[in-house]
C-alpha cells in the first residue's frame, strides 16, 4: 500500500464525517456520522428557533448591544441550515468529487521521480486538512445582572455546538478545495520535467493531460457544489458587517464590539481564502507550462502540448453564482461595501 493511500485511509472516517455533515446524508454510512449529523441538524433547528423568539420580543423593546449580537448569531445559523440543506441537492455531484479523490490516491506511479512528487502533494494536502480552522465563536451579552450561571452555560453549550458544526462545514469544503490545490502541485512538478521524461517515456505527456483534464473536472464539481452557498456567504458577511457597524453609533467604546465586527465580517473568508489559493496555484501553472522548451518536442507532441497549453491560459478557480471570482480581492470589496 502506498504512503499517500495508508494516510487517507487512516484520515477517512473524519473525511467521510464531513462529506457526510456537508450534503446532510443520514441514510447511509456509519451509525456514528449519521447520528451526529442529525443531532446538529435538528439541534441547531431548535437553537434558530430560540432565537428567533428572542429577536421577536427583543424588538419590541428598545434595539440594544444584546440584540444586534443576537442577529448576528441568528445571521450565522440560518446560514448553516441553508448550506446543510442546499448540499443535500448536491449529493450526486459530492459522490463524484470524492470518487475522483479516491481514484487520485489509489494511483500508484511506479516513476522513481513521479511517485515522490505525487506522494509529498497528496500527504500533505491531508495533513493541512487534519487541522482545523480558526473561528471566532460569538456570544450573548446579557443586560441583566439576574441571569443565574446556569443560564450562561446553556448558553455556551449551544454556541459551541453551533460554531463547531460551521467550522465542520467549512473544513468540508477546505478538505475538497486542497485535493484540488495538490493536484495542481502534482501537475506542475510534473510539467518541470517534460523534457527530460518525454525521451524515456513517450507517454509521459499523455499523463499531464490526464491530469489537467481531471483538475479542469474537479474544479467544476466543487464550483457546482457551492455556487450558492459561497454567494450565500458573501451576502451574509455584508449583512454582518452591516449591523456590525450599527454597534459602533450606540456602543463606541470596547473590545468586543470591533471582535463581532471581525469575527461577522470573516462569514465569507474561509471560502475567500481558498479561492485564492487556488488563483495562484493556477497562475503559477499557467506560468510552468510557457517556460517548457515545446519546441524541443517533436511535432505532434508540439501539436498536443499547445493545445494543453491553451487549456492552461484558461482561468480557473471559485466562482460565486457561476459568475463572480471567489477571492481575497472579492472579500475586500464585500467589505469595503460597509
Amino acid at each position: 500500500m502506498s504512503p499517500q493511500l495508508d494516510e487517507f485511509n487512516r484520515a477517512k472516517p473524519k473525511i467521510d464525517f464531513l462529506i457526510a455533515h456537508l450534503t446532510l446524508n443520514v441514510a447511509s454510512g456509519p451509525l456514528k456520522n449519521r447520528s451526529i449529523v442529525t443531532f446538529l441538524a435538528l439541534f441547531n433547528l431548535t437553537f434558530i428557533f430560540f432565537f428567533f423568539l428572542h429577536l421577536k420580543n427583543s424588538m419590541k423593546r428598545e434595539i440594544n448591544f444584546n440584540f444586534l449580537t443576537s442577529l448576528l448569531i441568528f445571521i450565522v445559523i440560518t446560514g448553516y441550515e441553508i448550506r446543510i440543506f442546499i448540499g443535500l441537492f448536491k449529493n450526486y455531484k459530492m459522490k463524484q468529487f470524492v470518487s475522483n479523490i479516491n481514484d487520485l490516491y489509489q494511483e500508484q506511479e511506479e516513476d522513481k521521480e513521479l511517485g515522490p512528487i505525487l506522494r509529498k502533494h497528496l500527504v500533505d494536502s491531508l495533513r493541512i486538512c487534519q487541522l482545523w480552522l480558526m473561528y471566532d465563536i460569538p456570544f450573548i451579552a446579557s443586560d441583566s445582572v439576574l441571569w443565574k450561571v446556569s443560564l450562561y452555560i446553556l448558553q455556551g453549550a449551544f454556541l459551541s455546538i453551533m460554531s463547531s458544526a460551521v467550522i465542520s462545514m467549512d473544513t468540508g469544503i477546505l478538505y475538497l478545495g486542497l485535493q484540488i490545490i495538490a493536484e495542481l502541485n502534482i501537475l506542475t512538478d510534473y510539467m518541470k520535467l517534460l523534457n527530460e521524461k518525454i525521451k524515456t517515456d513517450p507517454k509521459f505527456l499523455r499523463k499531464i493531460i490526464k491530469r489537467h483534464c481531471s483538475i479542469i473536472e474537479n474544479n467544476n464539481l466543487l464550483n457546482e457544489i457551492i455556487s450558492e452557498t459561497s454567494s450565500m456567504q458573501l451576502i451574509f458577511s455584508f449583512l454582518a458587517l452591516l449591523f456590525g457597524f450599527t454597534f459602533l453609533i450606540k456602543y463606541t467604546t470596547g473590545m468586543g464590539n470591533y471582535l463581532i465586527i471581525l469575527g461577522g465580517g470573516g462569514l465569507g473568508l474561509p471560502i475567500c481564502i481558498l479561492g485564492e489559493f487556488l488563483k495562484v496555484k493556477t497562475d503559477k501553472l499557467s506560468d510552468t507550462f510557457y517556460l517548457i522548451n515545446w519546441y524541443e518536442l517533436s511535432l505532434n507532441d508540439q501539436k498536443t502540448f499547445l493545445i494543453n497549453l491553451r487549456m492552461a491560459q484558461r482561468e480557473y478557480g471559485l466562482k460565486a453564482a457561476g459568475m463572480y471570482d471567489v477571492n481575497l480581492y472579492t472579500f475586500v470589496q464585500v467589505r469595503s461595501l460597509k
